[in-house]
């Protein structure tokens, strides 16, 4: 299935990946990216895979980093609406599309 991000979400990624680089944490870095590809992939396969949300979203959480992607399944896509920061308040992203 295909997969379409947001602008928030992909500065969402960015803010993330930066954090991990400001913080001279390459290798983190690295893994974030790498991490964040392999949900994707996943997601693709199997979309029904996050646990369903409200706003008719589903959050997939990254194992081994702080973050979920938030997302809408559509019959044709996926949507990622949100890389979520677990620091950050919960539903900040709830008006996004």
């Amino acid at each position: 299935m295909r997969i379409s991000l947001a602008d928030e979400a992909l500065a969402d990624f960015e803010t993330a990946t930066d954090w991990y680089l400001e913080e001279q944490a390459f290798a983190a870095a690295d893994d974030f990216a790498d991490e964040f590809e392999r949900a994707l992939t996943l997601l693709a396969r199997f979309p029904e895979l996050g646990a369903a949300g409200r706003h008719k979203t589903r959050a997939f959480t990254l194992p081994k980093f702080p973050y979920s992607l938030i997302y809408r399944v559509f019959p044709d896509h996926i949507r990622i609406i949100a890389v979520a920061n677990h620091s950050r308040r919960p539903g900040y992203w709830a008006g996004r599309r």
